[in-house]
């Protein structure tokens, strides 16, 4: 009489190769066991609590200030201790070789701004369009170098 349930085939055996001797062997595998693990259901995870994702604290973003030319000049006179008209055709000058660089595409190396390269240039109706890319190497600190100077200056004395 036929069963209801149906029965588990032998799983068959596999063809293996010797390494050594190149020929086809035939190996019988054991049949897997039944344990009582394969015959309980699998346990339902049981979902974590839930909860609110934390935000990221907000950064804080400053409202950039701009430096004007003017500025820029009545800075660069106070720190040369120059004149405002001096300094102003010396800082017109310094734009205008800075900016043609750029539109060149030039790479700047000015050691106290930093490395400047050209990522993208397009040129519009209203004039030219760069996208810039500014390395800065990290301030060193003042105390260093006023200790260095004083060396240097000790050890270029003469003697008596």
């Amino acid at each position: 009489m036929p069963s209801d349930t149906p029965e588990k085939a032998a799983p068959k055996p596999r063809a293996t190769r010797s390494k050594t001797a190149g020929t086809t062997t035939k190996k019988k595998a054991a049949p897997k066991a039944v344990t009582t693990t394969d015959l309980m259901p699998a346990p339902v995870p049981v979902p974590a609590p839930v909860t609110a994702p934390v935000a990221p604290d907000p950064v804080v973003v400053t409202p950039a200030t701009v430096l004007k030319k003017k500025e820029l000049i009545e800075r660069v006179s106070k720190a040369a201790g120059g004149k405002k008209k001096d300094v102003k055709e010396i800082v017109e000058a310094t734009l205008a070789v800075l900016g043609d660089a750029l539109s060149k595409g030039e790479e700047l190396n000015l050691p106290p701004l930093g490395r400047a390269k050209v990522n993208r240039q397009k040129d519009l109706a209203s004039g030219e369009m760069m996208v810039l890319k500014l390395r800065r190497a990290p301030e060193k600190p003042a105390d260093d170098s006023s200790v260095k100077k004083q060396r240097k200056e000790t050890l270029a004395e003469a003697e008596d």
